[in-house]
């Protein structure tokens, strides 16, 4: 079972590249929980839930090891996601919003702190459980500002807060180079479709926002 997960087991070679089934199921199963949630739909958690678990495996097989324990904090959320999409009733939904400017700064003050922690621990994770991690953390301070970006952009879309998607677009197009130059380049291409749609993501909630707002101030009006 250990060898169907190893990035050492290929499932195809397309023009040179040689795709691993972790990697190429990983994929799919993020694109389809990507797609299953713009629509709403619930099965989006239980599959995401598979590609944290296989995408957990693959990270730690590359040292990306920020990236790897990150799938734990979706896996948790995942579980949390899946539960409360049984108990959501019609209508219940926060309005979307802009962080406040107070807000803002402890998002910044929040990633700063977060990424050097991170990335100091990440750095030296190799020297403090060599039996656990082996091979030192490729790009640990890249990776784990990442990661914590991740983490705030996931509260603030949970929040509905526009700025939520500022964030998918930084961390996306991050991963998109980072996981070419690390050798999983159908992990990248995944990302650079999740670049554009946290593109389209952004614009669509700035519409929502300001035809909420116009249809506010024209009751107002009234």
């Amino acid at each position: 079972m250990a060898d169907f997960f190893s990035i050492h087991n290929i499932l195809i070679e397309i023009w040179g590249y040689k795709m691993s089934m972790v990697e190429f199921l990983g994929t799919i199963t993020g694109l389809l929980a990507v797609l299953l949630a713009t629509q709403s739909n619930i099965w989006s958690w239980p599959i995401g839930i598979v590609n944290f678990i296989l995408s957990f495996l693959l990270f730690y097989q590359v040292s990306l090891y920020s990236d790897m324990f990150l799938q734990i904090y979706y896996f948790i959320t995942g579980i949390y996601g899946w539960i409360y999409w049984y108990g959501k009733k019609e209508g219940e939904q926060t309005p979307i919003t802009y962080l406040t400017k107070r807000g803002r700064l402890v998002h910044t003050s929040l990633t700063i702190v977060g990424t050097l922690g991170v990335g100091y621990f990440m750095s030296h994770i190799h020297q403090l459980f060599p039996t656990a991690f082996p091979k030192p953390a490729a790009y640990p301070y890249p990776d784990s500002f990442v990661a914590v970006l991740s983490i705030l952009a996931n509260w603030m879309l949970a929040q509905r807060r526009i700025e939520n998607w500022v964030l998918w677009i930084i961390i996306d197009a991050i991963c998109t180079v980072m996981y070419w130059i690390k050798g999983i380049q159908f992990f990248s291409l995944e990302y650079f479709i999740f670049l554009i749609m946290a593109i389209y993501g952004l614009t669509n909630w700035i519409n929502i926002y300001n035809k909420t707002n116009m249809s506010l101030q024209s009751e107002e009006a009234l």
